[in-house]
């Protein structure tokens, strides 16, 4: 591609949404479209009055001509200043007609007399119709001849309608600069209080943008209600962001906690061992170097394993049916020869046929295996473990491993299960993140865990699973 064929930012900046030309184009243009209405309705409304006006003048010129006719009726013709008067207009003619039951059309326009023979009332009436070409607007009224004749005359005035519309322009192109300005001052009133009611989210964004490493919530008291679901989700990933900031800084501290007796130990037992006059002490040193390698590959193994049970991802783990009555003993069964070797007699009980919960297999392995080491661990040669499970009648497949150790004393009990606490008692070589991994796994399975004592004299460890669905029985091996 040619250096001509990037895209402008500028450009790119101006194709960007914008809430300021959005609200504008929908405030203004249905303003502008609703005073286009408004015109069509003024020039309707000048034009219905102007209709009304005329009508009203046309009727009374009507009453006049009639009642000059019936006061100096003779041949039916009007004096010729009288016509010259009625039919002279500046914007167009008006009209005349005298129609006479018993000798017909007498005067004015024949046409006109035609459409009104059989119009006129008493009193004026208003009629529409066509003179020579031209819609016009007629006013027909029938009188009695005078002098005791039973003759009756239809007298019929119209006129055009330009004077009429004529009018309603006039007052429609009054209203228009008025309209006009009303409208410019519409669309500056709406533009400065869209500018000026935007700069509410100044505030906001200035402290998100003066922030470094704070990440508290950003919704507060002076946030717009329009905004408070964005500024709510905004505080969720800052809530998320700042799990993993926090989870990141406590790896770091757990690894340099669990690392430094380690690794202060491999640098004494090196230089012992470059420093070595025989054989024998050289061994002894490199002995001690691979039991500490031992141990920080154990604790390095444990450190990952506790970050990934700890990690927002876990949590949202997809939970799916299991049934522990037969995933279980094949897990404890691969761990047996491990406990032959240790010298442990380990065993497994089960008092249900069927145990369904929602779990994930490959976390909950590992809070099996964790359990199981944790107990090897503690118990003495040709010591005993056994892992049970049983459904109980409030809906829970329960969990246990038990162990024939020295136990822990009651007052420590409650502090099982945090990080890097290990029980006065304790074993030398273990990390104390065994049952704190267990205890994060546990609740991603909304499982709760508790330690007691146990019947055959050391730990007991118990979770708690939601059941999906029990059937009881008894197995055991």
């Amino acid at each position: 591609m040619g250096p001509g064929s990037g895209s402008n930012p500028t450009e790119a900046v101006h194709r960007r949404p914008s809430v300021r030309r959005r609200l504008l184009a929908f405030l203004l243009i249905p303003t502008l479209l609703l005073m286009i209405l408004d015109s069509g309705f003024v020039y309707f409304v000048a034009l219905k009055y102007s209709n009304h006006v005329h009508d009203r003048d046309l009727g009374e010129s009507t009453r006049g001509l009639s009642n000059a006719f019936s006061e100096t009726w003779s041949n039916g013709q009007l004096p010729p200043d009288a016509r010259q008067l009625i039919e002279f207009s500046q914007q167009g003619r008006s009209f005349y007609a005298v129609y006479s039951e018993r000798r017909g059309f007498i005067s004015g326009n024949a046409a006109l007399a035609t459409v009104s023979s059989t119009m006129g009332g008493t009193q004026p009436v208003l009629f529409d119709a066509v003179v020579n070409g031209k819609p016009v607007r007629a006013a027909a009224m029938t009188i009695a001849v005078v002098q005791g004749s039973t003759d009756r005359l239809t007298v019929t005035v119209a006129e055009t309608l330009r004077d009429r519309q004529q009018q309603a322009r006039e007052i429609l192109l009054l209203t228009i600069p008025v309209e006009a300005l009303l409208i410019t001052v519409l669309m500056v009133l709406v533009w400065l209080g869209v500018r000026f009611g935007l700069r509410i989210l100044d505030a906001p964004v200035c402290r998100l943008a003066m922030r470094e490493r704070n990440l508290a919530p950003i919704s507060g008291p002076d946030i717009p209600i329009e905004i408070l679901p964005l500024t709510r989700t905004i505080d969720g990933l800052f809530e998320r962001v700042a799990t993993l900031v926090e989870l990141q800084e406590r790896f770091v501290a757990d690894a340099a906690h669990q690392l430094r007796t380690p690794l202060a130990g491999l640098s004494l037992h090196a230089e012992q061992a470059l420093a070595a006059t025989s054989d024998q002490d050289r061994r002894n040193a490199l002995q001690h170097i691979q039991a500490l390698v031992t141990r920080m590959s154990r604790s390095a193994n444990q450190l990952l394993a506790l970050a990934r049970a700890q990690a927002p991802s876990q949590a949202a783990t997809q939970l799916l049916p299991m049934d522990l009555a037969l995933w279980l003993p094949e897990v404890v069964s691969r761990r047996i020869p491990e406990a032959l070797q240790a010298g442990v007699d380990l065993g497994y009980e089960a008092a249900c046929d069927s145990a369904m919960v929602a779990a994930e297999a490959h976390s909950l392995q590992e809070l099996i295996d964790n359990l199981i080491d944790n107990a090897i661990a503690h118990v003495a040669r040709e010591g005993t473990i056994t892992v049970g499970l049983r459904v109980i009648e409030a809906g829970q497949v329960v969990l246990t491993v038990d162990d024939d150790g020295p136990g822990v004393a009651t007052a420590f009990l409650p502090r099982l299960g945090e990080r890097f606490f290990r029980a006065p008692a304790a074993a030398d070589g273990g990390s104390g993140l065994g049952l704190a991994i267990v205890a994060r796994i546990a609740e991603v399975h909304h499982a709760s865990l508790n330690f007691d004592r146990s019947t055959l004299g050391g730990l007991r460890v118990t979770i708690r699973f939601p059941a999906l669905a029990v059937v009881t029985a008894g197995v055991a091996w």
